[in-house]
């Protein structure tokens, strides 16, 4: 009986300290700041120069490119809302694909399909075109 008592206490201790860990890394999580784009270091490329590298080799694109703050500079192809109401630019690629650009915040200026344009923005990834967020316009 004292050892079916000692198992079961060790037990709950257990239960308790992984589900107190997971508690403070979920809280940490959801609470971590955002990453400052505007103020960001950014790497600079075409949109075509990424669009084709994509396309070429997502796997090395992804390494090169994936989470990281880029400056892009290219013509718009469009403007949209997605389902959030924000504002998406796309930017022209290849014959194959191209950027949506999300667009963070409201849009002061009315852009236009040819209009060429420089966005700072983070990657995340590739499906059938290149997906940047948390995008700001980048003064001429």
């Amino acid at each position: 009986m004292k050892m079916k008592n000692k198992i079961i206490k060790w037990v709950l201790i257990a239960v308790l300290v992984i589900g107190g860990t997971g508690a403070v890394i979920g809280y940490k999580m959801i609470n971590k700041p955002h990453r400052n784009v505007e103020a960001a270091a950014a790497v600079s490329v075409a949109a075509v120069n990424i669009a084709n590298e994509y396309e070429t080799n997502e796997t090395e694109a992804n390494k090169k490119y994936l989470d990281k703050v880029l400056e892009v500079n290219g013509t718009i192809t469009g403007v949209t809302k997605n389902q959030k109401e924000e504002n998406v630019i796309a930017l022209k690629g290849t014959d194959m694909s191209g950027l949506l650009c999300t667009i963070e915040g409201s849009v002061t200026k009315q852009y236009k399909v040819g209009d060429v344009i420089t966005l700072k923005g983070i990657c995340t990834g590739y499906l059938t075109d290149v997906i940047l967020v948390r995008c700001a316009v980048q003064a001429k």
